[in-house]
């Protein structure tokens, strides 16, 4: 199964920095460090104001999808893994 991860950037955003889920994963499944997990999923980058979607990729090729939205929607399938929010 392939997940994708999506960056919601604010309207006036000129540059990003998320983690890759699918690296994560990845470092996870084989035991890295934590430390090192991070730092091998770190994607950065800059993105124009103009540009309202586009696709980054991180070192070992997995797609970001980055989206502009002054918030982002809900989920349609909440996740009891995410951090909930009261």
């Amino acid at each position: 199964m392939s997940t994708k991860t999506t960056v919601w950037l604010s309207p006036s955003a000129t540059s990003f920095s998320c983690l890759c889920e699918p690296c994560l994963e990845v470092a996870r499944s084989s035991g890295a460090l934590f430390a090192d997990a991070l730092a091998a999923a770190r994607v950065h980058g800059e993105i124009a104001r103009d540009v309202e979607a586009t696709v980054a990729r991180c070192v070992g090729g997995h797609e970001i999808v980055l989206l502009r939205s002054a918030r982002p929607p809900g989920l349609q399938y909440p996740d009891e893994r995410q951090l909930q929010l009261a």
